[in-house]
């Protein structure tokens, strides 16, 4: 199987942003967050999941999720684009 990683850059900018946002402190089941979107981004990758989808992981909670009320970005801050 081969894995296609994220470019290193892209995933230190992308947890950046989410601990500016606050996602590593935020309590989640199994510890916080920003931990959990790490946990989904690396799965991905070892599933061989193509670059982009595995963004998709790491940013999944971005706008908050069903089940899980405590948003990085509350959904009235997203671009127009996004709502």
């Amino acid at each position: 199987m081969t894995r296609t990683a994220l470019p290193p850059g892209l995933v230190t900018a992308v947890l950046h942003l989410l601990d500016d946002l606050g996602a590593s402190a935020t309590p989640h089941p199994g510890g916080t967050l920003g931990a959990h979107l790490q946990r989904v981004q690396r799965q991905l990758e070892h599933w061989a999941a193509r670059p982009a989808l595995q963004l998709a992981g790491l940013c999944h909670a971005f706008y908050g999720t069903d089940g899980f009320a405590t948003a990085p970005l509350p959904l009235a801050e997203a671009p127009a684009s996004a709502n």
